[in-house]
């Protein structure tokens, strides 16, 4: 069983989707669901509305729908918890509430508010019940969903929705859609911005401006994180040499490649080459959505804990001392005048 849950197609199911995932990659998107999501280990950085958030361990973060954002791994191991769920969910009941979005980002300082604890304990309960094959799971998970959704509209504040998307609105979205779509594939030529730039049909000066406010982060940084992210997909499925991984990717060099890995994950990059030789290559998809496994133990205790559950390991029992022979004795007698005494009372009646 995989840690995935999708109420889409089941009949009066919740239309969701709730899973957990590696978040060592790279891609900037958008969509028409709300997006929460709950960082269970790791490092990364949330790039959204032109401002980067850092995120660390126990933070969560809602992204409002049709708000453009990336999740950027500082960390080899990063996870994350993610629940995208339709508005209408909100606004069907409760319609006032049709035009808000709901401000909810954990910091340092605030991680540890109870309204944060809450927040986790309701999605960790929702993802051990969507995987879970008991009977009345789903009732749980429904259940779950409906307090991580009180708890947001009760205890964090609300801003009304951008207006509908105007057509300058959509025409930028459109232009960022093609840029992107065009570095997606032909990350590993030599790309500059000034090419970038001609396919947006800007000048050079203003389409640098142009692309940092929509996608949150410079142009080079964006593409270095694309190459990065296809030579981590290399890295882990192929037995390409690094040297040829830097240049398939659109590295300058295999230094360059290496140097940048480094700063990501504190290692260079052979030393993941060599574990990985040791267990042997994970082979999939480039753009495959993959799940993490429900057999990583760590994660189920890491949800249990989030959750506010016991640890799923049996706690041994305590030993049972043996009365001794002068217990046994005082005991003997304890219970012989106990019945000298209903002997007593019996005949007295």
């Amino acid at each position: 069983m995989q840690y995935y849950y999708s109420g889409k197609s089941q009949r009066g199911a919740l239309p969701i989707e709730l899973y957990i995932r590696d978040v060592n990659f790279f891609r900037y998107n958008w969509h028409p669901e709300c997006e929460f999501l709950l960082l269970l280990r790791g490092s990364v950085s949330l790039s959204t509305g032109g401002v980067i958030h850092p995120l660390r361990e126990d933070d969560v973060f809602l992204i409002s729908p049709n708000h453009g954002h990336a999740l950027i791994s500082e960390e080899k191991e990063s996870t994350a918890l993610v629940l995208r769920f339709a508005p209408e969910i909100v606004s069907e009941l409760e319609p006032s509430l049709k035009t808000v979005e709901i401000e909810c980002s954990s910091t340092r300082a605030s991680r540890g508010e109870p309204r944060f604890a809450r927040l986790r304990q309701y999605a960790a309960q929702m993802m051990l019940a969507a995987v879970s094959e008991a009977q009345g799971a789903h009732f749980l998970t429904r259940g779950a969903f409906s307090m991580l959704l009180g708890t947001l509209l009760s205890e964090f504040s609300t801003r009304p929705a951008a207006d509908a998307e105007s057509p300058r609105d959509r025409k930028n979205m459109k232009t960022i859609k093609t840029v992107t779509d065009w570095l997606e594939k032909n990350y590993d030529r030599k790309l500059t911005l000034e090419a970038a730039a001609k396919v947006a049909r800007y000048n050079r000066t203003y389409f640098s401006s142009f692309f940092r406010k929509n996608v949150g982060i410079p142009f080079y940084d964006y593409l270095t994180r694309l190459r990065f992210r296809h030579a981590l997909y290399q890295l882990n499925n192929t037995d390409k040499s690094l040297t040829d991984i830097a240049a398939d990717c659109g590295f300058a060099d295999l230094k360059t490649f290496s140097v940048y890995y480094k700063k990501m994950f504190h290692e260079p990059p052979s030393e993941r080459r060599r574990v990985l030789g040791e267990r042997g290559f994970t082979r999939a998809e480039e753009n495959e959505r993959i799940y993490l496994d429900t057999g990583d133990a760590a994660l189920t205790e890491k949800l249990r804990a989030c959750a506010q559950l016991a640890p799923s390991v049996p706690q041994p029992l305590l030993p049972i001392e043996q009365p001794n022979s002068d217990d046994l004795a005082r005991i003997a007698d304890l219970c012989g005048q106990i019945m000298k005494i209903a002997e007593c009372g019996s005949k007295t009646r």
